[in-house]
This record gives structure tokens, C-alpha cells and sequence, in this order.
């Protein structure tokens, strides 16, 4: 290789990277302090009375929540020798107020009246209830997110029951409704 070729080959671009390397990790430059002025203040302000505030006016009372199914739906006809009602109410009294949360969470997205059945399974294990085997039936609502709220609520809510009680299935209604 001829002294010519290495000056083109090697030497230049080993330069060449070595300026670019040095540019690349270059440190800023050092800002050189200065005190900082005051700023200046305002100029004084002549007081006047303070004016009173403008009347308030009353705030209405809060829309009241979407009301999952209460007392007034009645219960589905319930086999003899198995759960009694109360015991049945009890049970859709442990869940109704985390069933309305989620039916409230989707009045900003679905407007008016909605309502949900599901079918699920009651179940009695060493006095603990349980809630199985839930599914949506029928719904005004095609949203899952409210679905895979209702079906958590009724997979994780135990609630009081007698020992002994057999299985039994169900299919209930969850109505909300629009603020009047």
C-alpha cells in the first residue's frame, strides 16, 4: 500500500471520526453566574371596599343513582325444599349496591334505562354463600365492560346462607335507571 493510499484509507477518516467523536461528546458550556435582579414590585394599589359576593344560588340536590332491581321485582319462583325467599333476598341484597356501580359507571355511555338479567347459581358452602356459574342472559346493554363488571361483582360478593342448601340456579333482572 503506498503512502498516498493509507493518507486516503486510514488517516483521513480516523481523523475525520475522531472530530466527529470529539463534537458528539462535547460538554456545554459552562453558563457564567450572574446575580439574578428582583423583580420589580407592583405598583401600590389603592384599596376599595370589598364588593360582596354575588348571591349563591342553591345547588339541586344530586340526581339520585341508578336503582338496581329492589323489592319490587319479584323473585322468581323458587323450588320447594331449597332456598326460602328471605334467604334468596338476602342474597340479592349483598350484591345490589355493587351491581348499581356498575350499571352507574355506564350512564356516560348508554343513555336511558338499562337493564340486565343474569343467571347464576346460589350456592351454601359451611354458611357462606356464593354466587356460580354466572351468565348475562339478556340485556339493553352491549357493552362488556359492563358485563365483565356485573359477572365480577357476582363471582366475589359472598354473602350469609344456611349450611346444607342445595345448588339452585336463578335468572334475575338488574334494572338502572335515568336520572329524572
Amino acid at each position: 500500500m503506498s503512502g498516498r493510499a493509507v493518507l486516503l484509507w486510514v488517516v483521513l477518516p480516523f481523523v475525520a471520526l475522531s472530530a466527529l467523536a470529539l463534537w458528539l461528546t462535547r460538554e456545554p458550556p459552562l453558563e457564567l453566574e450572574h446575580p439574578v435582579a428582583p423583580r420589580p414590585s407592583p405598583p401600590p394599589v389603592e384599596h376599595s371596599p370589598p364588593t360582596p359576593p354575588p348571591p349563591v344560588e342553591p345547588i339541586p340536590p344530586p340526581a339520585p343513582p341508578p336503582v338496581a332491581a329492589r323489592e319490587e321485582e319479584p323473585l322468581p319462583e323458587i323450588p320447594p325444599g331449597t332456598w326460602s325467599p328471605e334467604e334468596v333476598r338476602a342474597a340479592l341484597r349483598a350484591i345490589q349496591p355493587l351491581m348499581r356501580q356498575c350499571l352507574q359507571d355506564a350512564e356516560g355511555r348508554h343513555v336511558g334505562a338499562q337493564s340486565v338479567r343474569l343467571r347464576f347459581t346460589l350456592e351454601s358452602q359451611e354458611g357462606q354463600g356464593h354466587f356460580l356459574r354466572g351468565e348475562v342472559v339478556e340485556s339493553t346493554l352491549q357493552d362488556p365492560f359492563v358485563f365483565a363488571c356485573l359477572l365480577d361483582t357476582l363471582a366475589d360478593t359472598p354473602f350469609p346462607a344456611p349450611p346444607g342448601r342445595p345448588p339452585l340456579t336463578l335468572s334475575y333482572p338488574f334494572r338502572s335507571r335515568p336520572p329524572p
